[in-house]
């Protein structure tokens, strides 16, 4: 076990105006009997531990001192009638290495706040000097994760590394020490009504009694949790940097004269290699990049392999040239027109479908709330179609609401809706691709009118040049094929490295959603169910031993999902006599120290019980749980019981070489007057 405490001593002291009092006890390893008679201190003992480490949280939200009027107000010494002036309580407390401190924390004291926790190092070895003395506060904000903080030194004493967990608001906070500790004390009062039913649910911890389980038997399922959490924000990330990516791919295409083929618009569809493939226009006719390119720079490369021609020389070949750069000008002006008009039409039917979504999404609101309504009762859906009022949006409807007699429920008019929402974001969806193709077409319609503009320009110059003057529409025509291939080539790399990018976000995307989808199978790692296999045999061996009743031991469970006993997937709990909700406390409990005790756990192998024999529990079924403690306690866990049983009846239930019998007389009180 990683964590381990053990309690090797107790001291109650109170000062009061006849004198002081208060009692010393000492515990050892294995099984320890406190017997005493009721109302003579027996719970005031055990809480005060409680209360030295500064754990009554786990008792009560409320500020107040879990103690006993002895400890605060007055106190009954022998015969005399005590007040009290001050009082504290020390216990002394062992590590699973072997160190020891005393901690001192005052219940009453006009110069000691109840906050304050003073620690000593004791034992062979720890200085003595009053230097040694170590201060800190507890039930404060901080007392947790604070330096200063009594919670913040125990845990680290104790070996702990305590997890952060979710909370309730969806913040993640520390795995307090007061819901751990339950798994070590059943108090009196309120602890036997059930299975841990003093682990504090007011921290504000989501699912507090699986995380604080899962801790104390060392469970993967947390880090599991925890795992799948990260990963589940992991692929957010990783999807809003795959949209972003895919826009930065989109923009370059279209910076570069680009239309993009066959985009991927989700991370899990990935980028294969026919998708987002990049088309341009060469010679009116869309081609890919790369072909586009060994077009280009074989045009380029012809026409330098031909020295420049005159004016005269080209001019023939330049007034076709500028012919057909006029039609073909004409031709992509009124292309971009219709294209144009198009996108305009597209935008705004994409304009009136998020109008249409909008109302429909309000209109889904109001049914919806409606349904609560007629569920809870209401009739103002009834009476307002009866006077011809639309239910949700409350206006007046003619009287077509009567040539039916069957008009649709609420809840069939949510799924209708719901239907019409989803066909409505689909088409939404396809326009907004539509109005992508449009813009780059658009876009690669005016590059192109620019360019046949260019080129007339070129001719025009040309032909009216001296016949011997260099032609500038040949010039012109090489120098707009290599910018075209510079900005081509540019654009190739600039596309090349975001889907080189695109590609390794793909390939994190899919191994995080495997492991995702490995996590998901089951919360539980083949380790957890051995340790749950094991507590659920412990927990059926010993209602068998404690002769439970209520239903047959063997079909008591260990649920997978809650850690708890179950019947046919079920919690016990009240449908258990009490006496066996008693036995099955006894048993749950102790099979999880016995497994913690045989595996690698957190458990701090420390189980106090004050008063295990309620309900009138049978005294066969107590002494079998005695019986029980002893072997466990030989087993090398630390047991405290304090019980009101007579001495006699525990002697011939207990071998008192096997436990460490702490007997108070028959009326005596645990605070006594001291000398």
């Amino acid at each position: 076990m990683t964590g381990r405490l053990r309690i090797r001593g107790l001291r109650l002291d109170v000062l009061t105006n006849v004198g002081r009092a208060g009692r010393t006890l000492v515990f050892e390893d294995g099984l320890n009997v406190l017997r005493a008679d009721n109302s003579s201190g027996k719970s005031t003992s055990l809480q005060a531990i409680v209360y030295a480490l500064g754990l009554e949280g786990m008792l009560s939200a409320r500020r107040e001192v879990p103690l006993a009027h002895v400890m605060t107000d007055n106190a009954t010494l022998g015969t005399v009638d005590a007040q009290v002036l001050e009082s504290s309580v020390e216990v002394e407390i062992e590590n699973g290495v072997g160190e020891r401190i005393s901690v001192r924390r005052y219940v009453k004291s006009d110069r000691f706040s109840a906050s304050l926790v003073q620690v000593r190092r004791v034992g062979p070895g720890a200085p003595s000097s009053p230097v040694a003395l170590e201060e800190y506060f507890v039930r404060r904000p901080g007392a947790a994760v604070r330096e200063a903080g009594f919670h913040t030194f125990l845990a680290t004493f104790i070996g702990w590394d305590l997890p952060r967990v979710t909370r309730a608001d969806g913040s993640e906070g520390l795995l307090y020490l007061e819901t751990l500790f339950p798994f070590s004390f059943v108090e009196q009062k309120h602890g036997w009504s059930g299975i841990q039913a003093r682990i504090p649910t007011y921290l504000g911890i989501r699912d507090v009694a699986k995380r604080s389980t899962e801790f104390i038997l060392k469970m993967d399922a947390a880090d599991r949790i925890l795992e799948r959490q990260r990963i589940s924000s992991n692929l957010s990330r990783l999807e809003a940097d795959w949209q972003q990516q895919v826009k930065d791919l989109s923009d370059s295409a279209r910076r570069g004269g680009c239309a993009l083929e066959r985009v991927p618009t989700r991370v899990r569809e990935g980028l294969t290699e026919d998708a987002a493939i990049p088309l341009t226009t060469v010679a009116d006719r869309w081609v890919r990049l790369e072909e586009a390119l060994e077009l280009l720079t074989a045009e380029g490369a012809a026409l330098r392999q031909r020295p420049i021609r005159t004016s005269g020389e080209a001019a023939e070949e330049v007034s076709a040239s500028l012919r057909a750069a006029e039609l073909r000008a004409d031709s992509e002006l009124a292309t971009l027109g219709v294209v144009r008009r198009e996108r305009a039409l597209v935008a705004g039917e994409a304009s009136q479908l998020e109008l249409r979504i909008e109302a429909l999404a309000e209109d889904l609101q109001r049914h919806k709330d409606t349904l609560t309504l007629v569920q809870l009762g209401g009739e103002i859906g009834v009476s307002l179609l009866a006077d011809h009022v639309c239910p949700t949006c409350h206006q007046a409807v003619a009287d077509g609401s009567d040539l039916t007699e069957h008009a649709m429920t609420a809840a069939e008019n949510i799924a209708f809706i719901e239907r019409q929402l989803g066909t409505y974001r689909s088409s939404l969806s396809d326009s907004r691709r539509v109005l992508d193709a449009l813009s780059t077409r658009e876009n690669a319609l005016a590059e192109s009118v620019r360019e046949s503009r260019t080129e007339i320009r070129a001719a025009r110059s040309t032909l009216t040049s001296e016949n011997d003057a260099p032609s500038v529409s040949d010039v012109t025509r090489l120098v707009s094929i290599d910018a075209r291939i510079a900005l081509l080539s540019g654009t190739q790399e600039e596309l090349e490295r975001t889907r080189s990018v695109l590609r390794n976000t793909a390939r994190d995307w899919a191994a995080q959603r495997a492991r995702l989808d490995e996590l998901e199978s089951s919360d539980l790692s083949p380790e957890d169910r051995l340790k749950l296999s094991d507590i659920q045999q412990g927990l059926q061996t010993q209602l068998h031993r404690y002769s439970f009743s209520s239903l047959p031991p063997s079909q008591v469970e260990i649920s997978p999902d809650t850690y708890r006993p179950a019947h046919e997937g079920f919690d016990l709990g009240f449908d258990l006599s009490a006496s066996d909700m008693i036995r099955l406390i006894w048993s749950y409990l102790i099979s999880v120290l016995a497994v913690s005790q045989a595996r690698d756990a957190n458990h701090l192998g420390l189980l106090i019980f004050d008063e295990p024999r309620q309900q009138e529990t049978a005294i066969a079924s107590y002494q079998a749980l005695l019986q029980q403690a002893t072997e466990q306690g030989a087993a090398g866990s630390q047991l405290i019981f304090a019980t009101s049983e007579t001495e006699q009846s525990l002697l011939g239930m207990l071998d008192p070489a096997s436990c460490n019998l702490i007997a108070l007389a028959p009326g005596e009180k645990l605070i006594q007057l001291l000398d």
